[in-house]
């Protein structure tokens, strides 16, 4: 049995390759630019989203958010935002 396939292209994609240099200094801007002092009372629990992957510097990322949140005096905790892989479980995420 033959089986015609259509042409095929070979194709090459280049992103651009961007760099934050300091990663907490740009978090703590961003999370400034938010102005949550005036929204987030003091002692009030603010939840923060972390996945399982694929982000670089997310050590880094979640501790500035929380040193930032408790800055103003919030409570932060985080919430683990695993998708469906590894069952949706916390053992199946390592």
């Amino acid at each position: 049995m033959n089986m015609i396939l259509p042409k095929f292209y070979r194709v090459r994609q280049n992103f651009p390759s961007s760099r934050i240099e300091n990663v907490a200094e740009t978090v703590r801007m961003e999370l400034a630019k938010l102005n949550l002092e005036k929204t987030v009372k003091p002692g009030e629990s603010v939840a923060i989203t972390v996945g399982s992957r694929g982000i670089a510097n997310i050590a880094l990322i979640i501790k500035t958010t929380v040193d930032f949140l408790k800055s103003i005096e919030a409570v932060p905790f985080i919430v683990p935002a695993m998708g469906s892989h590894g069952g949706g479980t916390a053992d199946g995420q390592t």
